[in-house]
């Protein structure tokens, strides 16, 4: 037991270095789920919608055709008036003077085609073969719409440089007051550094919760195989990983670089993978779930229906668009939020049944919803984005929006608090395990020892048998010649029979183990011991785990006590037997008396099996573990309900 009272200060070490080495892995890897600063300059010349001209900003729009030099006129909103035809070349250019770290130009691009310059210096081109040469150059428009913007890296020493943007023009262009009007592109300078910041942010906010819940589902199927190969099948898992591999679904929907990696339907795939992970995690629930099942099955189906009939909604085939369409599009989002609300307050109920699943659950969701809170309300006062757009959203969904914020934060919460409940109970599962793995080569060593105990009674029955005819036969001699000495044998033969070691034989195997092997170690160390009553029966209400700690610290502690060096006629007296439906165990032993100079300490494992004794007595009432004291006897009584 020494070692188990190192195991604490041991535990409370490695929580701590756990923590501080954690926390920095965590900042670091969240790091980059934050952009950089974007500093950027927009020059372009067309407005936003519903936005006013800003004017050239500093802008020259021109035609050049071989050195013929033509400046065009702004019509006010961001078109230019005066090429010559239809489908020529026109030219834009202005001197940079924005400072930026790695300067990227970002134009706006559908059909049009270009050739930039710095200086007379080109740096791209839609038409490598032409003369790419300023007022020499015959740009056309592709025949279909490019999917990302143009992208181009400018030198370093771009600074006080003019930037010329050469751009094809549509050869049925726009025709006003018998002028041709040309509609430069988009134009953005921006950091390239935060550019691709963003990029990795985007990707890192997208694959950490991805590989997060990769690794869980991982486990799941993990524990899922080790248990079919013990023999048994658990569903269950399967149908959890399920539900995560379908959230997964729905993150990968949702980013920005899906549509390049694959041919997006016409339909939602971020709801329809949502909704249907819902689904399949309320029919985990409803799994686990005994006395509940039936609620958690009547939430399943009517999430399921509500996906369902979002799903057919979403084809466009059956319902059109209208106030019809817009109900079945958010009916699956009420429909989850209260039908996961439900689950969740099932689990609390079934926490109070004393589901171990379900405890866990509603602990850690207790805990998560703390954090989450406290983690709003200390954001309010640094001015934090996040919690304002929090607040403002939840108050508007309470206003009549679609619980659209209000689903996801419950929809998380039971998500990773039935995550949390499979992997506390898995470890539960394992130390379980190992305690009974440890129960019983305790066990084992215990039944050697009773074995030996058994044996060596034996041994010593057989002995004074083989010599009972002669003790008869001497003191049959004794009567006749010396009756005085008669007395004297008699008490010798007695003390023969009491050193026969005692053996228990009662109803419960589990006990008549602890009680033998113990009893063989007592008689090791020269403590007698005597058996009054050994009545127990076959079943007790402890598992054999908790039967092994309780008995082998008392008896533990008997043995050390009447050990003791100067401990006066060293005993130990066991009676224990069934009462009024109740099974009483008492154990007395001798101890040194409090008045010798030689009194002995209690050491630390004494203490530490007094916990442990009271810890599993505690389930049957204050008053089912009892100790009395004396100067020179230490009696511990147990009393277990039958």
């Amino acid at each position: 037991m020494r070692k188990e009272t190192k195991k604490l200060p041991i535990t409370i070490f490695a929580i701590i270095l756990s923590i501080l080495l954690g926390i920095p892995s965590a900042m670091a890897v969240f790091y980059y789920t934050r952009p950089m600063d974007d500093a950027s300059y927009d020059l372009s010349l067309l407005p936003e919608d519903g936005q006013e001209w800003e004017g050239n900003k500093g802008w020259t729009v021109y035609t050049d055709e071989a050195g013929n030099v033509t400046e065009l006129s702004p019509d006010g909103a961001g078109g230019y008036l005066g090429v010559d035809h239809p489908g020529q070349t026109f030219y834009y250019s202005r001197t940079l003077t924005e400072e930026l770290d790695s300067p990227t130009l970002q134009i706006g691009s559908v059909n049009q085609t270009f050739s930039i310059f710095i200086g007379d210096t080109l740096i791209y081109t839609d038409f490598p073969e032409q003369e790419n040469r300023i007022g020499y150059l015959e740009l056309t428009n592709l025949e279909w719409d490019r999917l990302e913007t143009i992208s181009v890296s400018l030198p370093p020493d771009y600074l006080g440089q003019t930037l010329t943007i050469a751009q094809s023009s549509p050869v049925y262009s726009e025709v006003q007051n018998d002028l041709v009007t040309v509609w430069p592109c988009n134009v953005k300078l921006y950091c390239g550094y935060a550019y691709e910041s963003g990029l990795i942010a985007s990707a890192s906010q997208t694959m950490l919760p991805v590989a997060f819940l990769f690794a869980l589902e991982l486990l799941l199927l993990a524990t899922f195989i080790r248990n079919a190969s013990a023999g048994s099948i658990s569903l269950q898992l399967p149908v959890l990983a399920l539900a995560i591999l379908f959230q997964i679904g729905s993150i990968l929907a949702k980013a920005d670089f899906t549509a390049k990696y694959i041919v997006t339907p016409s339909i939602d795939l971020v709801w329809i993978c949502f909704h249907v992970s819902v689904g399949i995690l309320l029919l985990f629930l409803a799994l686990r779930a005994k006395q509940l099942r039936p609620l958690y099955l009547v939430c399943t189906a009517l999430q399921w229906c509500a996906t369902l009939l979002y799903l057919v909604v979403q084809t466009k085939k059956f319902v059109a668009y209208g106030d019809l369409y817009v109900f079945f599009i958010y009916l699956p989002q009420y429909v989850g939020f209260f039908v996961l609300f439900a689950a969740l307050i099932g689990a609390f109920w079934l926490w109070e049944k004393g589901y171990r699943f379900f405890r866990h659950l509603a602990q850690t969701s207790l805990i998560l919803t703390g954090a989450y809170v406290l983690f709003l309300i200390t954001s309010v006062p640094l001015s934090s984005d996040y919690a304002s757009s929090v607040f403002s959203r939840l108050g508007g969904e309470l206003t009549g929006n679609a619980p659209n914020l209000s689903l996801r934060l419950i929809w998380n919460l039971v998500l990773v608090s039935s995550l949390a409940a499979i992997v506390l109970e898995l470890f539960e599962q394992e130390a379980e395990r190992r305690t009974e793995l440890a129960v019983l080569s305790a066990r084992n060593e215990l039944a050697l020892e009773s074995y030996e105990n058994l044996r060596q009674q034996s041994q010593e029955v057989m002995m004074i048998r083989h010599d009972t005819m002669k003790h008869y036969s001497l003191l049959r001699t004794m009567a006749k010649d010396t009756p005085e000495r008669i007395e004297s044998y008699l008490d010798e033969l007695i003390g023969q029979v009491e050193a026969v070691r005692p053996v228990v034989s009662s109803k419960n195997q589990t006990l008549n183990i602890l009680l033998n092997g113990k009893l063989n170690a007592a008689a090791e160390k020269g403590i007698s011991t005597e058996i009054v009553r050994a009545d127990a029966p076959e079943q007790l209400p402890l598992t054999d785990s908790e039967l092994c700690c309780l008995i082998a610290n008392i008896l533990d502690n008997a043995i050390s006590a009447a050990s003791a060096p100067g401990t006066s006629e060293p005993y130990i007296k066991l009676d224990f037997h069934c009462k009024d439906q109740h099974f009483v165990f008492t154990c007395e032993n001798s101890k040194l008396a409090s008045d010798s100079t030689k009194k002995k300490t209690p050491t630390p494992e004494q203490g530490y099996g007094l916990k442990i004794m009271r810890q599993i007595m505690s389930r049957f009432g204050e008053h089912t573990l009892s100790i009395e004291e004396s100067d020179t006897i230490y009696q511990v009584t147990v009393i277990l309900p039958l």
